[in-house]
């Protein structure tokens, strides 16, 4: 299946920073996916199918950060991927330019060029950061199979750990300058997302702790995939709070959110 995602490139402003949005692929949102039925139905397009992003986000500065790395060259029931590296050359950056990769969990449409089966690591240069908890429960459990990370890539973790080149999060970390990890588990153990700020001004890369926007006020609105349903709603919560901080003006996006627009809470209602 051939997938076109340059329409849902968009380019975000953090102060003077620039953040681009780019989507890897296609996930499609099938009955069941929520937990409100047919709740896929407003993101419908012409052929009746739910198709929504698989998002990835370049953050310029000094260091060239990328937040989360896509499917890869990959196809699966309602996920197919393998855009994200002619996205990058589309803006103009190389593989071998991404400075830092920032995982937000290790589910298979997040993680997926980090390295492929044919070409091993993807980005050279990268010191890759993600939760410990994922890592311990994805990689290091090999006994747990209901999202055990393919052998390409737990022996590429393991690889980039023995170069340390691999940095396990547990708290609250600045990995570069102005972009902050924030443990959000529930989704997965060891889920993260990302603040990125710049001159009083903040973008928050939520990864699946939230799938769509309504996911910012309504926190009865829950995935299937989540690991601790308990756990995610808290994760939610949080994130719902830190949105509508007056200190900062602070956006929200995930991973999935319809054409990769980020949006705000105000007031205790979306605003795109």
């Amino acid at each position: 299946m051939t997938v076109a995602t340059s329409q849902w490139r968009t380019e975000l402003r953090v102060g003077d920073r620039r953040v681009v949005a780019l989507a890897d692929g296609v996930f499609t949102m099938t009955e069941g996916f929520m937990n409100v039925p047919g709740f896929q139905r407003q993101f419908e397009d012409a052929t009746g199918a739910a198709n929504l992003p698989i998002g990835s986000f370049l953050v310029e500065g000094e260091r060239t950060v990328l937040v989360d790395a896509g499917i890869g060259p990959f196809e699966t029931d309602g996920l197919v991927g393998g855009n994200l590296l002619d996205e990058l050359a589309a803006i103009g950056v190389r593989p071998d330019d991404i400075d830092v990769v920032a995982v937000s969990h290790l589910h298979l449409d997040h993680d997926g060029w980090i390295a492929t089966r044919d070409r091993g690591i993807t980005f050279p240069n990268a010191v890759v950061h993600m939760g410990r908890g994922d890592y311990e429960r994805f990689v290091d459990n090999e006994e747990d199979t209901r999202f055990r990370v393919a052998r390409h890539k737990r022996e590429a973790y393991r690889e980039l750990l023995d170069a340390g080149r691999l940095e396990l999060i547990d708290d609250v970390t600045e990995i570069v300058p102005g972009v902050v990890a924030m443990p959000t588990p529930g989704h997965t153990p060891g889920h993260l997302a990302f603040a990125i700020r710049d001159r009083g001004e903040r973008l928050m890369i939520l990864g699946d702790s939230m799938y769509c926007p309504a996911q910012l006020t309504d926190m009865d609105l829950t995935a299937v995939h989540d690991v601790d349903p308990a756990l995610a709603r808290r994760s939610r919560e949080l994130i719902a709070r830190e949105l509508e901080s007056h200190d900062e003006h602070t956006q929200g996006i995930g991973c999935h959110f319809p054409g990769l627009r980020a949006a705000r809470v105000l007031g205790g209602e979306v605003v795109a």
